[in-house]
């Protein structure tokens, strides 16, 4: 016999987002009639702080608390019970009313009660409250909890790179059905932090609409200076001194890998790994049975600084110049994507892509001057000129590991 069910507890857990949401506009509300009643201008901090002699932070935490459209993000500007007490006794003093102060108070009350069910702690709830936030200061907090998984994560796998970068660029090919691909992808100012630490810069899989793998078909390197299978397929001009040492692993799940081999640690022995390669005829153009979507995507394995992630279109491909960006997680709690199907595992985006405009004038990357050096090589190496296409870019400090981030557009019809 199944255990009874808990009906107050279930409806406590289901009722999250609007429980919290509800304490949050109550004590906005009550700290704006407490500054109503007392002459105090919200919008206006430090002539608050002035005023009722407070700490200017203070009265700008409130003052946030207050105005900041965004009611999850709001809750993160609340400051601690003895600043808070500060403010009260303040204002009292400036003959608040009883009851405003009263209110203010009791929302607290609530608030702390709210928080006690629902997550045990502030830095829990403001967490849980990431996911309603969609304004900057939603993005603000969301980029500072990555840089400290950044930190965690460089030295949990011992490695750390300050720039990832994933480029792709698609032209038309000699079979109308397919475009050719450029890819270059590498790590910029990757550092050991341990000496055994082996890591893949870089890999390349092909699929179709279920995930299945499909053939990866003919790939050369983009510098013609290192062809040839014996050769990684480095872009030489833009890698480090001495070369880093590569090695290509081929795996069961039919990616093609580019790892990094053991090397010393630290500052003095970082290196940078740009790698090129060109696809003719290599992913489709049309749709095919079961093949109907367009996708190219960056694994974010690596703990690093920044992430670029570039796709550039040519203007003959219609279908492809107005692409969707989406990040999924690569956690083993269901089918790794593309194979749990593209509506599970989608991660919330706080930096929306950014479209470059025509040509790669635009492609600026000021933490990496020779990024649009890059991009006009590879325009070189495979016959193409830059003006033809048109970019997009998405671009995140810290990016979570282990994801997959995916530009996406729907495949032409024949």
């Amino acid at each position: 016999m199944p255990p009874p069910v808990n009906n107050t507890q279930n409806s406590v857990e289901v009722d999250f987002e609007g429980q919290v949401l509800a304490v949050i506009n109550r004590l906005r509300a009550a700290f704006a009639e407490l500054f109503q009643a007392v002459g105090a201008d919200a919008t206006k901090p430090q002539d608050v702080a002035r005023d009722f002699g407070l700490n200017k932070n203070l009265t700008w935490k409130i003052s946030k608390i207050i105005c900041e459209p965004d009611t999850a993000a709001s809750i993160g500007y609340l400051p601690g019970r003895a600043g808070l007490n500060i403010l009260l006794d303040s204002f009292k003093k400036s003959g608040a009313p009883v009851q405003s102060l009263k209110e203010v108070r009791d929302a607290l009350a609530e608030f702390d009660r709210v928080q006690k069910v629902h997550a045990g702690d502030r830095e829990t709830l403001e967490a849980m409250l990431g996911a309603l936030s969609n304004g900057p200061d939603a993005a603000q907090q969301n980029e500072a909890q990555r840089k400290l998984a950044f930190r965690g994560n460089g030295v949990i796998w011992g490695v750390q790179s300050r720039i990832q970068i994933c480029i792709n660029i698609i032209a038309p090919s000699s079979d109308p059905n397919y475009v050719d691909l450029a890819w270059i992808s590498g790590l910029v100012d990757f550092r050991r932090l341990r000496r055994d630490a082996v890591w893949a810069i870089a890999s390349t899989r092909k699929v179709d609409d279920q995930g299945h793998t499909l053939p990866t078909g003919q790939i050369r390197s983009l510098d013609p200076e290192f062809s040839g299978d014996d050769n990684a397929p480095l872009l030489g001009e833009y890698c480090s001194d001495p070369l880093p040492d590569l090695k290509l692993n081929t795996g069961a799940d039919g990616v093609l890998r580019y790892e990094l081999v053991e090397g010393p640690v630290g500052n003095t022995a970082a290196t940078t790994c740009i790698i090129g390669l060109l696809g003719k005829c290599f992913v489709r153009r049309t749709k095919a049975d079961a093949d109907t979507i367009g996708e190219h995507l960056v694994r974010l394995y690596t703990p690093s600084e920044l992430l670029i992630h570039d796709l550039f279109v040519h203007r003959d491909i219609q279908n492809a110049l107005n692409p969707t960006l989406h990040l999924y997680n690569q956690l083993p709690i269901a089918p790794p994507y593309p194979i749990g199907g593209r509506s599970q595992g989608e991660m919330p985006i706080f930096d929306p892509m950014t479209p470059l405009g025509p040509g790669m004038t635009a492609a600026v990357v000021p933490e990496y001057p020779q990024y649009r050096s890059i991009l006009y090589s590879a325009c070189e190496f495979a016959g193409w000129q830059p003006r033809d296409f048109h970019g997009f870019r998405f671009r995140l400090k810290y990016p979570p590991i282990p994801s997959v981030a995916v530009f996406r557009y729907p495949l032409a019809d024949q």
